[in-house]
């Protein structure tokens, strides 16, 4: 009986409790606390808060409240007042906190939000707040335990760029996770009207404005997987990062419109990566990437704390194919729409002054179009301005390819400087990745080529090039379609001695020099089984004219009217042929001394019969040197010894030439002409005409 009294008791006295409780909160005018809410946040961010709106209450063990038209002041160099803007705030409050003035929300509802994160120029952001005034005691942020929006809008803007990007919240809801003291996080909405969900756990408020903050989270963004794991030391700067993470899908085309780049449909990407930061300095390490069959390893080393900032970087890849990243090989360059070949387009290098840095690359394979190099190795650095390509090399078939090279963004105008070697290189490949291929189908090619000039553009630097190209080939074979192209009535001559469908080469070498914008050749010499063919001249890389000629000399005498001189005229874009018929009749004595090159049809002639040779053994090679020996001399018996066997014969093959070839010449010439007609376009359609 005692006890029943006792409960009874404690029973009334909970219900009366509950009625003074109820009838006190009814009582209270929490308009009265607008003042201590916004002077807490001010105390604790040094932001003005504006509570607009009457407070509501609707009573329950733990009461909610109601404000309309809330907003949390922007930093004072913000590009707009109010760095948040509510239409409707919810919130269930603690009571019992508040008598000692502490905030403790139980729930948090915001509608209609529009959040504006935004960045200075020098990067800090508008969400790194400090405390207000210190008198002030600096009073803690409210508890939160749980959170949703709905109908919000968060904006970033990039104050060094000035690019706005917006993300749209459909759906936002924090609550407590099974963790103690850590948050679940459940997020769909649009990036840029691209989807994206998130799921995961993270810290509470305080973690995110002190620190550190942990991160466990997955979710997609445009169709691709997103995972991120780790913490924040110090979420308001983002520094002391130390996060995994993972990215896999194959809407990269999407997630690169999202960095505001244009990039094409690409293959399935996977990516996996750990980002540390310490000190202004970010490091990607264990970098394990695959896009389409490409793969991708190493580590990037990002540093912002020097001006300009820097990037060190040692990547490697198994196999890296540039068609995986939307790089054609095919692509024709633009029309320089004026007749010329060398495009006017400026270049602009200054972009090579925002970064230093350093990068080490190591690729097994690398295959650009039809071209595959293997064992590629390089090393870039970039000071100042300078790029430096230090080295790189590669192994195409079983020759060597190396290329060195300065470009000056620093100068004004830039320089360039570049200088690119092929040892015994199987000439097919070579003329693949050089766009000329289905010239030639057997044979290799030793060459090095020089250049220097300005770098405001392909017609600059050439017009103004210092520089010059050797190459030279031993035995190999050239396409007949090539061969006709190129020698159009001397094609009888020169794929005597073939087969049906390509054209047997014994030799071949090419010198040219350029100075200032004129390349002078120094030897020119083809030899095939039925005919030697000796040129000199020049080009003028400032207008793009030629002046060349080519002498022939015919092995089987049969054939020997077909044999005429030509002169070559015109421009790259439209070369003109007149045939020399006199020039073909007492002219041996500077036979030799016409053995040059030039910037153009040098390389052209050369590549008809591509093919590599060991020091000494390419007669065309020692043919080319005795003419340059004999250049200073008259000596028709000098050329005709020094040439040797490449030559033999050359001499009395145009005397007899005769008659016949002062006939043949109309002919030759009309059908030459329109051959390198074909071949100006050709050639423009390598430089982008």
């Amino acid at each position: 009986m005692r006890i029943r009294r006792i409960l009874t008791g404690l029973v009334i006295l909970a219900v009366g409790a509950a009625a003074a409780i109820f009838a006190i909160v009814n009582s209270i005018d929490f308009n009265a606390y607008k003042d201590l809410v916004t002077q807490q946040v001010k105390a604790a961010t040094g932001r003005d808060l504006v509570l607009a709106g009457d407070v509501k209450v609707a009573l329950s063990l733990t009461p909610r409240l109601e404000v309309d038209q809330v907003s949390l002041r922007n930093a004072d160099w913000g590009s707009e007042p109010q760095m948040v803007k509510l239409d409707k705030l919810e919130a269930d409050v603690d009571l019992i906190p508040l008598l000692s003035s502490q905030i403790r929300i139980k729930r948090l509802h915001l509608i209609g939000a529009d959040i504006l994160l935004e960045t200075d120029a020098k990067g800090q952001g508008n969400w790194v707040m400090g405390a207000g005034n210190s008198a002030s005691g600096g009073a803690p942020l409210p508890e939160l335990d749980e959170a949703s929006i709905e109908n919000a809008r968060i904006r970033f803007k990039d104050g060094t760029t000035g690019k706005l990007r917006s993300i749209a919240v459909d759906r936002l809801t924090v609550e407590p996770a099974s963790s103690p003291g850590m948050l679940a996080v459940d997020f769909a909405g649009k990036v840029d009207e691209m989807p994206l969900v998130v799921k995961g756990v993270t810290g509470g408020l305080k973690s995110f404005v002190q620190g550190p903050l942990p991160i466990d989270a997955t979710g997609q963004l445009a169709g691709n997987d997103l995972g991120i794991k780790g913490q924040i030391l110090q979420p308001a700067g983002l520094e002391g990062i130390n996060l995994e993470l993972y990215l896999a899908g194959s809407s990269t085309d999407r997630l690169a419109s999202l960095a505001g780049l244009t990039a094409p449909k690409l293959g399935a990407v996977q990516l996996r990566t750990k980002l540390t930061e310490e000190g202004g300095k970010y490091l990607f390490d264990g970098i394990a990437a695959k896009l389409g069959g490409s793969d991708l390893t190493g580590k990037i080393a990002f540093d912002r704390s020097q001006a300009p900032p820097a990037v060190d970087a040692g990547l490697a890849s198994s196999h890296l194919d540039l068609a995986d990243f939307g790089i054609g090989t095919d692509t024709k360059a633009a029309s320089p729409g004026d007749g010329k070949v060398f495009s006017a387009a400026p270049w602009d290098f200054s972009a090579l002054r925002l970064l230093d840095g350093q990068v080490r690359l190591n690729v097994q394979q690398l295959v650009a179009g039809k071209t595959t190099l293997d064992n590629v190795v390089g090393e870039f650095g970039l000071k100042a301005g300078l790029l430096k390509i230090t080295s790189l090399t590669a192994n195409l078939g079983d020759g060597s390819i190396g290329l060195a090279a300065n470009v000056n963004g620093a100068d004004d105008p830039a320089g360039i400087q570049a200088r690119f070697r092929a040892n015994n290189v199987d000439g097919v490949p070579l003329m693949e990745a050089m766009g000329l291929g289905g010239a030639v189908t057997a044979g290799r090619i030793n060459m090095e080529a020089q250049v220097e000039g300005p770098g405001t553009s392909l017609r600059d630097l050439m017009a103004k090039s210092n520089g010059g190209l050797h190459l030279e080939m031993g035995e190999g074979a050239i396409k007949n379609d090539f061969a006709r192209l190129m020698f159009a009535d001397l094609f009888q001559l020169v794929t005597f001695g073939g087969t049906g469908d390509a054209a047997h080469v014994d030799c071949a070498v090419t010198d040219l020099v350029a100075v200032d914008g004129i390349a002078n050749t120094r030897s020119m010499v083809l030899d095939t089984p039925g005919v030697t063919v000796v040129g000199n001249g020049d080009i003028n890389l400032r207008d793009e004219t030629l002046h060349l000629r080519f002498d022939s000399n015919s092995k089987q005498v049969n054939l020997a009217n077909l044999a005429v001189p030509l002169n070559v005229g015109g421009t790259l874009s439209r070369p003109s042929v007149t045939p020399d018929a006199l020039g073909a009749v007492g002219d041996t004595a500077n036979f030799a001394a016409r053995a040059a090159n030039t910037a153009t049809f040098g390389v052209l002639n050369s590549l008809t019969g591509v093919g590599g040779s060991n020091a000494g053994a390419n007669p065309c090679v020692d043919a080319a040197a005795a003419g340059a020996k004999a250049r200073q001399s008259s000596a028709a018996d000098k050329i005709i010894n020094g040439l040797g066997t490449a030559a033999e014969g050359v001499g009395q093959g145009a005397q007899e030439l005769g008659q016949g070839a002062v006939d043949a010449t109309k002919k030759a010439g009309e059908g030459a002409g329109q051959m390198l007609d074909d071949l100006g376009k050709n050639l423009g359609g390598v430089f982008g005409n």
